[in-house]
């Protein structure tokens, strides 16, 4: 007898939900969601090419914190992804509205702020 297992089930990392800012060369996007070893964004581009699965790319995702009793605080990740698949969301007419899938070569680096 077969059996179907969710895609969710066989995820090794968990997903958060959350719209955070990523810096791809020479433009800005928006992630949908976040894991420890991927994210999937989304960006518009004239440049479809330049997200071909397969492709490296290097990325910087910002976010802010809020502790409470404490001062909210800006943290920049930085490192390298992989494009796993990538789909047209629509055509704007600023460019092709591009969702994303990328996977982390490595650990993202939190960059130092102080400098």
């Amino acid at each position: 007898m077969l059996t179907s297992v969710r895609v969710s089930e066989r995820r090794a990392n968990k997903r958060l939900d959350l719209a955070l800012q990523i810096i791809l060369p020479g433009q800005k996007g928006e992630t949908i969601n976040i894991s420890a070893t991927g994210v999937y964004f989304v960006v518009i581009t004239n440049d479809i090419e330049a997200f071909s699965p397969g492709t490296t790319i290097p990325i910087q995702i910002n976010a802010y914190t809020t502790t409470p009793g404490f001062e909210p605080r800006e943290i920049r990740l930085r490192g390298n992804g992989y494009v796993v698949r990538n789909d047209i969301k629509n055509v704007t007419s600023h460019g092709s509205r591009l969702g994303v899938a990328m996977k982390f070569k490595e650990k993202l680096v939190q960059m130092d702020l102080s400098q």
